[in-house]
């Protein structure tokens, strides 16, 4: 298998996995998660909070995979059509490389998106008990006015 031919299938799966990211922040929003955001009040409301760090956590990873994918298949553009790589050569070897080297990415990137959730939704929560906390101080404190 030519070195191009090799870059330019791994881009096209790392594009795949990209646009799955993408496309995963609309699936997972089901009709109880919108009726609960939709319902609730916009003070510190928790729920939206974690559906908004949930869907940057699918943006950034998918962001980051796309970028990974265009850039692979630039490199295949520029690599010279005769390059055969002694690691690509039979064909079989190639094609389970491109397996192994598209499920690391696949583990890393639901890794990272985990990890962005998560963190995330920490900080928002964060935000969200503080601004709490400074509104009951705020109701609570005695009026200067007689």
């Amino acid at each position: 298998m030519l070195l191009s031919t090799f870059i330019n299938i791994l881009g096209a799966c790392i594009g795949f996995m990209s646009a799955s990211f993408f496309a995963f922040g609309a699936l997972v929003m089901s009709a109880e998660k919108i009726n609960v955001i939709a319902a609730s009040y916009y003070d510190a409301n928790r729920d939206w909070g974690d559906s908004i760090a949930d869907q940057r956590a699918d943006y950034i990873s998918g962001a980051l995979l796309l970028l990974l994918s265009f850039s692979s298949q630039l490199a295949a553009n520029l690599v010279p059509p005769t390059s055969e790589p002694s690691l690509l050569q039979p064909y079989g070897c190639a094609i389970a490389e491109i397996v192994a080297v598209v499920a690391l990415l696949l583990v890393l990137s639901v890794w990272l998106r985990l990890a962005v959730a998560r963190t995330t939704k920490q900080k928002v929560h964060r935000l969200q008990e503080l601004r709490i906390a400074a509104r009951a101080t705020k109701t609570n404190a005695p009026s200067s006015n007689p």
